[in-house]
């Protein structure tokens, strides 16, 4: 499967986001997006705004966390790894967890 290149991914999705503004996984897919070309910044609002619209969607935490660690914003990325990992629990995801456990020990080795 081919890949499209990242302008015409994140186009993409900011017109699904644009069209049906409710849409958790069309705001899930641009911050994708963005994050898969190194955005983090831009990439931030919409993992958040993906997680308002549906809470428990765990992979929008998780990511919300590692952007704020790319961007050296380890303490503010604290509560979104939690997050990830009380959700991976409750939801049973064994590879979330993971990946919320080893964050949360870079959150703490960067706040030491």
């Amino acid at each position: 499967m081919t890949q499209l290149p990242d302008d015409v991914r994140t186009a993409r999705f900011r017109a699904m986001t644009d069209d049906d503004p409710e849409n958790e996984l069309a705001w899930f897919s641009l911050g994708q997006a963005l994050f898969d070309a190194g955005r983090f910044a831009d990439a931030l609002p919409a993992f958040a705004h993906a997680a308002r619209i549906q809470d428990d969607l765990m992979m929008a935490h998780l990511r919300q966390a590692e952007c704020l660690c790319e961007l050296g914003r380890h303490a503010e990325a604290r509560p979104f790894a939690l997050k990830t990992r009380a959700l991976a629990i409750a939801q049973n995801h064994e590879g979330p967890r993971e990946d919320a456990d080893e964050l949360l020990e870079e959150i703490e080795d960067a706040l030491d």
